[in-house]
């Protein structure tokens, strides 16, 4: 008696091919589908990082424009004073300032004064704090790089005249008698080129 041949279960080998086949493809896509989610977020948050740097260094210098004192240093060389704030060509494209600190070393004296310079140092905004006004050259610093990648640092002044300039002090200052090397601009208009956010542009009221 003949028995009826019965088909064997299961897939050939060209079915498993063509599964293998459609699985990789899912699998490329979904990772690089996953791969540019990563990325972007990777972006998002680099850019958060630099906005949050960004206004933190815009912070700390809003406050030392704000508490500048009018009161002129002695130069580390001790040959002279230099003025209240400072930016021409000697501060080679920065801007230096006496900061009040508010709180008076001993009861009775005035506040605590100390020197700041802003500077732009190979790409890197600096900001350098001495621990005294009138110091030497041996005075205690602290130097801090606030902000990496910035391709121009540029500053303008608002005299009290209405005028901007990109110098500070002025001709006014020549003029100003008992209170040559105390005059400070009304306004400090900052401007950055950031190389992660661009163009940053901000005008900061100089307190006094």
């Amino acid at each position: 008696m003949n028995v009826p041949s019965r088909r064997t279960t299961g897939f050939t080998l060209i079915e498993l091919l063509v599964a293998v086949f459609i699985s990789a493809i899912m699998f490329a896509l979904g990772y690089a589908a996953l791969g540019q989610v990563i990325a972007q977020r990777e972006r998002v948050q680099s850019q958060q990082r630099a906005l949050d740097e960004l206004q933190r260094t815009l912070r700390v210098m809003t406050l030392d424009f704000a508490q500048a004192a009018a009161r002129p240093v002695r130069d580390p060389l001790g040959r002279g004073l230099e003025p209240a704030l400072l930016a021409d060509a000697r501060n080679a494209g920065g801007v230096s300032l006496t900061r009040s600190l508010g709180a008076p070393v001993l009861a009775g004296a005035g506040p605590a004064l100390q020197r700041i310079e802003w500077r732009l140092e190979d790409g890197a905004l600096v900001r350098t704090a001495w621990s005294a006004a009138d110091r030497t050259q041996t005075t205690p610093a602290r130097r801090r790089v606030m902000r990496e990648g910035v391709r121009a640092f540029g500053l303008r002044f608002l005299g009290a005249s209405g005028e901007w300039v990109t110098e500070w002090p002025g001709i006014a200052d020549r003029d100003a008698g008992p209170a040559e090397g105390r005059l400070r601009p009304r306004a400090v208009e900052i401007t950055l080129d950031d190389g992660s956010l661009g163009l940053i542009r901000r005008v900061i009221e100089v307190g006094g």
